[in-house]
């Protein structure tokens, strides 16, 4: 049953991460295209490295 709740809050989390960098790279297309672009790379290396972390402690 922990294993589920804890899978559970990996997809939470996941998901919560995914919604803050969205609305994130949105918020700065509308001030600064270059800075969109940057901010969606970071991102998607931060989620990445949140993946591959999950991955390698299960």
């Amino acid at each position: 049953m922990k294993e589920g709740n804890k899978m559970c809050m990996s997809n939470k989390t996941e998901g919560i991460i995914a919604i803050l960098a969205a609305f994130f790279v949105l918020l700065s297309a509308m001030l600064n295209p270059k800075i969109s672009v940057g901010l969606a790379i970071v991102f998607l290396v931060v989620l990445s490295a949140y993946k591959l972390y999950q991955s390698k402690t299960k």
